[in-house]
């Protein structure tokens, strides 16, 4: 089984704090442009599909990030999915995820999504805060959001994810409260919240630097942290991962029943998991038989590539197992549960504590990291300083 990731790094603009891989679709050329890019895609799907190391593999999740998928004509993204089943085995109730903002989606292009096979809708709503989202640079406001919020909705989509930021430049904590208010009202199934990360390089970085903008207060940060915590929890929803929340089956309305007993996102839970995955598109990582690789990010230059038959990897290297053990706590505790260490070594050949003994047990020590029956995890009130925990595997 694989995760399937599939690079669109088309949006309306670029956000003042955003350094993704990805561009407006006008700067890029407009829609002929994308075709072109999405034709490169479909060469890149089929070469990988025909490698012996993905040859028969059977896809367990999808998702279409970007940039901002919903950009493109529903049908385009829909001719992809159908070349994936095609090309690769989907497993019978994949999860298939596609992100989209505000001001891109509208009930007929949801619901040709939904046709094409999407089951799920990441939106990234950010705030609904109209000063908010002036400031982090979005071109939608708060009324888009509720608008997209309906047509999702509207067209029959039954698993939602909102994505929204806090710690802002100016926000307030009364802000954040409100929008968590707001997103809890708007019943989504799934939520995740993400701590602004001033980017060098970025507009809002350069604002922050000439003194137009505060930077973000350490202190501000922590307590609205600890506000999302408890604010979605007393709502109903699980904090099963440092930044995500997502309800029990049985706390939802819908007669849709995932594929498991809650609606965590399948396709992130790989990637916490270290689980097998392929990434197709500009600047695209996957891994697969301890090797680990990414895609050349430069649109033009991926593209061109492809249309020369050749595949456009930028980066490869082959893991160690004592870097497979590494990544495999630094991602697994990011989850609730946390890694059991019988299966670090079932799956990387070698023990947590031979790779990493000295760490462990001084973050145990001080409280950072706890162990019992097996199990390594960090407690939900050491989430916000994990960065702390997680640095000490990598390497």
């Amino acid at each position: 089984m694989i995760g399937l990731y599939l690079h669109l790094p088309f949006c309306l603009s670029k956000c003042a704090y955003c350094d993704f891989a990805s561009q407006p679709l006008g700067a890029a050329g407009g829609l002929p442009a994308a075709r072109r890019y999405l034709e490169a895609l479909h060469v890149e799907l089929d070469l990988r599909a025909a490698s012996a190391e993905f040859s028969g593999a059977q896809v367990e999740t999808i998702y279409l990030g970007g940039g901002t998928p919903t950009v493109l004509p529903a049908e385009w993204q829909a001719e992809l999915l159908t070349r994936v089943r095609y090309r690769f085995g989907v497993a019978e109730g994949a999860e298939v995820t596609v992100e989209a903002n505000p001001g891109t989606v509208d009930r007929a292009k949801v619901a040709g999504l939904l046709a094409a096979g999407v089951n799920r809708v990441s939106l990234g709503v950010q705030s609904f805060s109209d000063d908010v989202l002036r400031t982090l640079g979005r071109v939608h406001d708060s009324a888009d959001a509720v608008a997209a919020i309906e047509a999702v909705r509207a067209a029959g989509c039954l698993n939602l994810n909102l994505d929204l930021i806090y710690a802002a430049p100016g926000q307030s904590l009364a802000e954040w409260e409100e929008t968590l208010g707001r997103g809890v009202e708007a019943g989504p199934e799934h939520i995740s919240t993400y701590g602004l990360s001033v980017e060098e390089g970025t507009p809002l970085s350069a604002a922050i630097e000439r003194g137009e903008l505060d930077a973000p207060d350490d202190a501000l940060y922590a307590e609205m942290y600890a506000m999302a915590g408890d604010l979605l929890t007393r709502a109903g929803y699980e904090h099963y991962e440092i930044s995500s929340f997502a309800r029990a089956v049985g706390d939802c309305d819908s007669m849709f029943q995932p594929a498991e007993a809650s609606w965590e996102c399948r396709h992130n839970r790989r990637y916490w998991a270290n689980h097998e995955y392929l990434g197709l598109g500009a600047s695209a990582h996957s891994f697969r038989g301890g090797l680990r690789w990414n895609n050349l990010a430069e649109v033009e230059v991926y593209t061109e590539r492809l249309e020369k038959g050749l595949l456009p990897v930028a980066r490869a290297e082959t893991l160690s197992p004592r870097s497979r053990v590494g990544e495999m706590l630094m991602l697994g505790l990011r989850r609730a549960e946390g890694v059991r260490e019988d299966e670090v070594e079932q799956r990387c050949g070698l023990d947590a504590r031979e790779a990493f003994g000295d760490e462990i047990e001084d973050l145990c020590e001080r409280g950072l990291l706890m162990s019992e029956g097996g199990r390594l995890w960090i407690e939900r009130e050491n989430w916000l300083i994990s960065n702390e925990v997680l640095a000490r595997f990598v390497g």
